[in-house]
């Protein structure tokens, strides 16, 4: 709850958890980002030359990002579909998605230096920091309107 008040005090998702919930999920994607880099741009005081490249930087890192999360949820959904109760798993098939888990683990790892790397040739240490935190809080704000939206659907 702590963090969804932080975004709605950031002015990230204003009005997205009620109407916009709806909508298309890239649509509802595109939104919560441009609304964030923005936010993110008057916090950290970006030039508009920042702007740009942290623009095209973002777009980019969040993509491989995605690709991450998805590729995680797929072999979790597997790793738990292979630990069904009163079903026999297949060892070599868990020990497979167990190295899959480690390696999305350590691909997270290194996309997350690289998208450091590459910030770093024009903001700030401080505003490298100041993208962290923002980031972190808006993942969990999206966490949590997701987990809310699958609460609903269970209540339904």
């Amino acid at each position: 709850m702590r963090a969804l008040a932080i975004v709605l005090a950031l002015g990230v998702l204003p009005g997205i958890a009620a109407a916009q919930v709806r909508q298309n999920p890239e649509t509802l994607r595109a939104q919560i980002t441009q609304r964030f880099m923005e936010n993110y741009r008057q916090q950290a005081g970006l030039t508009d030359e920042q702007f740009v490249k942290f623009q095209a930087s973002v777009r980019r890192h969040w993509d491989e990002r995605r690709d991450l999360q998805q590729r995680e949820m797929q072999t979790m959904q597997a790793l738990g579909a292979q630990l069904r109760p009163g079903i026999a798993a297949d060892e070599a098939e868990v020990t497979h998605l167990l190295d899959e888990v480690v390696a999305v683990q350590q691909q997270r790892v290194d996309q997350f230096r690289t998208e450091q790397k590459d910030l770093a040739t024009y903001l700030s240490p401080v505003q490298r920091a100041q993208f962290v935190v923002a980031f972190a809080r808006l993942e969990q704000q999206i966490q949590q309107l997701m987990q809310r939206r699958m609460e609903q659907r269970r209540g339904q």
